[in-house]
């Protein structure tokens, strides 16, 4: 498997939506990807086999890299909004 490297940059909250769709649309064009080729594999037991088990576990984890990527972008807009709502609460019962 290829080295990864985390990165952290920020988008505009109006960009977000956009950009969160830009890498679901990547997951799901690599996860039919995967499937296609799981559907033209073989099942006879030889080391054919073994080798494309193990191209499908790799390309799994890299999917499941880029789905921990949106989990944490995601979850990083939900703590904005609600870190928002706190202050706008705050502000409403103070006044």
């Amino acid at each position: 498997m290829s080295q990864r490297v985390n990165i952290q940059y920020s988008v505009e909250v109006d960009t977000l939506q956009e950009t969160v769709d830009y890498l679901h649309n990547r997951v799901i064009k690599r996860v039919d990807i995967l499937n296609q080729s799981m559907l033209g594999s073989s099942s006879f037991i030889d080391l054919n086999l073994v080798e494309e088990i193990d191209k499908i576990r790799l390309e799994l984890a890299q999917i499941d890299t880029q789905l921990a990527d949106l989990d944490r972008i995601i979850k990083g807009y939900i703590s904005l909004k609600a870190t928002q709502n706190k202050i706008e609460n705050k502000k409403h019962v103070d006044s």
